[in-house]
């Protein structure tokens, strides 16, 4: 039972919880540093090929999935419930005993004074409303306090931390995270998902002097299952909340119009973003690849597509890889099109399914620091002396000096308007 006694006080010291805290808090930046759910061979050309197996063998590459990482989240939650469980004993006795009018008797005052007339107004003055008539051996008391609740703030606090760690270690574990990108008109998948997005507009806000100032885009998010549909709006900093999915804006880029002629006789036209791929109908096993697009900044009055062609998989040179907006790639009876450039959106889309425990625990733990540091219990009372005058006296849990100069200026607003009378 010793054993067990001295396993338990350990694991619910506070201690022991800061410990798990700069641990985690370690992992996490570790976490962020490195790339998450990378290949072997991602981390070999970072680092090293010690260093990449050392990442892959204790799981640094999906940390916050990890067997350990869970396992530390898990002791730091049970430490400081086990923590707070330990001191509910004594905080229900410590707010009984701050209401208890023979306790406040039988402690030591931070403030006293003697030779009161009457203590009405030092109550009042002190901001103490509720006062209870008593007795103790056999001389009338006046009893007042306030802010019991603040005993229970480094508490409410504690239980609002173990649910902002178990909130986002939760949602780490069951984050839910896709990209959609494209341009007004197009419909994407939300891989995943039953659900495609269909972006219906895209605009750049500049300024006068050709700054961005904002990108917005707006989209229709459907469930193609049950045909469930939602609009909304994203934009930089404001994300649009869709069929239960935060759609986050997060960038922007070029594509190109691509159309296929025969004959000159458009067949089909698709808008391609820059690092797609799109496969040539015509001939199968073609396809273009878009690798980029280089615009006129000098003001020269070039801009270029730089395309790509491969067959099967195999790149092939068709003579040229770099192609003016509006500019004509002939294959014999075939052509292909590329005007532009448009401008395309990418959208970041996640789902926390944890993310209201984070916020309940972010609230629990700022009305918990309010009630620690504001709401200083206090009692206040008075006992009326064998000559008819009142001892006063006061007490605080904390801030004892601040408590005592209100009390002295309580007091003594009290003997000035007795000798102006």
């Amino acid at each position: 039972m010793k054993v067990l006694k001295k396993i338990y006080g350990f694991i619910a010291s506070m201690r022991f919880a800061i410990v798990l805290l700069l641990v985690i808090a370690a992992v996490c930046v570790v976490g962020s540093l490195v790339p998450q759910g990378e290949q072997f061979a991602l981390y070999r050309g970072t680092y090293s090929e010690r260093t990449a197996a050392f990442i892959l063998a204790f799981g640094l590459d999906d940390v916050f999935h990890s067997w350990w990482f869970i396992t530390l989240v898990a002791a730091l939650c049970l430490s400081l419930v086990l923590c707070n469980l330990t001191r509910v004993r004594a905080l229900i006795r410590k707010t009984k005993e701050a209401a208890s009018v023979g306790h406040a008797l039988s402690s030591s005052p931070d403030a006293t004074e003697e030779g009161v007339v009457d203590p009405a107004p030092v109550f009042r003055r002190m901001r103490f409303y509720r006062t209870v008539q008593s007795e103790a051996d056999g001389k009338p008391v006046v009893f007042a306090c306030r802010n019991r609740i603040g005993f229970w703030g480094a508490w409410v606090c504690h239980i609002g931390i173990v649910l902002i760690v178990l909130g986002y270690a939760l949602g780490q574990m069951t984050l839910f995270s896709a990209t959609v990108y494209g341009t007004p008109g197009q419909i994407k998948p939300v891989e995943g998902t039953p659900f495609e997005a269909m972006i219906t507009d895209f605009a750049i806000d500049r300024t006068e002097t050709g700054f961005v100032e904002q990108y917005t885009t707006a989209l229709t998010v459907q469930n193609t299952g049950t045909g469930e549909k939602q609009s909304g709006t994203a934009s930089v900093n404001h994300p649009a909340v869709l069929c239960g999915m935060k759609f986050y804006q997060t960038a922007s880029g070029y594509a190109a119009r691509v159309t296929i002629l025969e004959d000159g006789v458009p067949l089909e036209r698709a808008d391609l973003c820059v690092g797609e791929e799109l496969t040539i109908s015509f001939l199968p096993g073609l396809s273009l690849y878009l690798d980029a697009y280089e615009p006129d900044h000098n003001g020269s009055g070039r801009s270029a597509f730089h395309v790509l062609f491969f067959h099967q998989g195999q790149y092939i040179d068709l003579g040229a890889e770099y192609f003016a907006p509006g500019g004509v790639i002939n294959l014999g009876r075939y052509a292909i099109e590329l005007s532009g450039p448009l401008d395309y959106t990418l959208l970041r889309v996640k789902k926390d399914s944890f993310a209201w425990l984070v916020l309940i625990g972010a609230i629990l733990t700022a009305l918990g620091l309010f009630a620690a540091l504001y709401l200083v219990p206090e009692t206040l009372w008075a006992v009326r002396e064998d000559d008819g005058t009142w001892t006063v006296c006061g007490r605080s849990k904390k801030l004892a000096p601040l408590f005592r100069e209100q009390f002295t200026r309580a007091v003594s607003g009290r003997k000035g308007k007795e000798a102006d009378k």
